[in-house]
């Protein structure tokens, strides 16, 4: 079978409709998910992470607004592994500048996760928002 997922996507326990369903559109977004990493180009790759990256800025700003410190650690946690992943990938002798000032912005987006006060994380947000523009603009080059 080509997705192992999709034989547990239609096995249903009577007792629980509603968890079978949310776990059936978790494995489902998994397999999606799994299918677009695999087949995606590296710019692909770096704009699936910007994406997820902005959601997840966002969310902790909204969380900080709320006053749920909880989910604000959670998103917090996530953007900051994605920023790391980001920053370890930059070929510092080969991107020169641009490699130089990504890592610099990566060090900001990580400060202002890091202080975790809303007009910080909304300003990474922003500033993410505006990295995830500019490699969109490189992609349709």
């Amino acid at each position: 079978m080509p997705f192992p997922a999709a034989d547990q996507l239609l096995r249903t326990r009577p007792n629980s409709q509603g968890d079978n369903r949310h776990t059936a559109l978790r494995h489902y977004r998994s397999v999606t998910l799994e299918a677009r990493v695999a087949s995606a180009s590296p710019h692909e790759l770096v704009m699936m992470l910007f994406d997820r990256l902005t959601q997840l800025l966002r969310e902790a700003r909204d969380a900080a607004l709320e006053a749920e410190a909880v989910r604000r650690v959670r998103a917090t946690e996530r953007a900051l592994a994605i920023i790391d992943g980001l920053d370890s990938s930059l070929d510092h002798a080969r991107g020169g500048e641009v490699a130089e000032a990504l890592g610099r912005a990566y060090a900001m987006l990580r400060a202002q996760l890091l202080e975790g006060s809303a007009s910080a994380l909304a300003s990474a947000a922003f500033a993410a928002e505006e990295i995830a523009a500019a490699w969109r603009t490189i992609g349709r080059r």
